[in-house]
């Protein structure tokens, strides 16, 4: 009986989102430009920001010893871990405070208020394919072959934004009733940035350990970038992560349509 009302209150969230897809692109176009609309250099910084910080790592971790052994350029590795886990981090903030920056929308007749923190994710996902494009020559000119396997970036970046959905319907939802939510999420993302193999590679990890990873979904997009850009490992090669991560994902999507639902009739009262 609740798998059967799960599905169908899942469904008809993926039906509203592709009814509204339009407007969740006119939002989404609107809430980038805003970000930078009120800078000197406008959108420019769009791409200078991340060019800057990829710049920086290189220089850092080429030309500083780091003391790390990996089968590919240290700074090469760090900066394909690093991106993945860097999208996930301002999407998860941003789509958090999502409805109470949307709040003006909540009471228009016939919104679809779950819209909101997809918007946001949406906005994010427009600078990392700005970032994903500038990775991307970076490893070309490192000499880094281009293979068919960089195609998977879109399999991991389409789970990142499956488990995104779920958690910022819950968070986004929670922060109207309960404000302090925004500064727990940053502490636990700076937990799982120790927690996830972004400086060191996942064959360190000790066996018995391996089980505790799995449980970060985080362990799983970081790897999978890597495998894709650096390491030509198909999705497919690493069946029980695979597993791990979706089960985790689907959790989090069934309690995230289960809160935002519960929730939705007093957003407006809250906003």
């Amino acid at each position: 009986m609740f798998l059967k009302k799960f599905f169908i209150e899942g469904a008809d969230f993926l039906k509203q989102i592709y009814l509204n897809k339009f407007i969740i692109w006119e939002l989404t176009k609107r809430d980038f430009k805003t970000k930078y609309i009120s800078n000197l250099l406008g959108l420019s910084w769009a791409i200078l920001e991340p060019l800057a910080m990829m710049v920086i790592l290189w220089f850092v971790f080429t030309y500083i010893r780091t003391g790390q052994k990996t089968e590919v350029p240290y700074a090469l590795f760090l900066l394909a871990g690093l991106i993945s886990y860097d999208f996930f981090n301002k999407s998860i903030n941003s789509a958090t405070r999502g409805i109470s920056s949307y709040g003006f929308l909540i009471n228009k007749v016939n919104f679809r208020a779950a819209i909101i923190p997809l918007v946001k994710i949406s906005s994010e996902i427009l600078m990392h394919f700005i970032i994903l494009v500038i990775v991307a020559v970076i490893l070309a000119l490192s000499s880094i072959p281009i293979t068919i396997y960089w195609i998977q970036i879109f399999y991991y970046l389409f789970a990142t934004v499956f488990l995104l959905t779920g958690i910022s319907w819950f968070t986004s939802s929670i922060s109207l009733f309960f404000p302090d939510i925004k500064y727990i999420i940053t502490i636990v993302m700076r937990v799982l940035f120790f927690f996830t193999p972004i400086f060191w590679e996942v064959k360190n990890i000790p066996e018995h350990m391996l089980i505790y990873f799995r449980l970060n979904p985080l362990y799983y997009i970081v790897r999978g970038y890597r495998d894709s850009f650096l390491y030509n490992v198909p999705f497919w090669k690493n069946p029980v992560d695979t597993i791990y991560f979706w089960g985790i994902s689907v959790v989090f999507f069934i309690i995230g349509v289960m809160v935002f639902k519960r929730l939705r009739p007093y957003f407006a009262e809250m906003v």
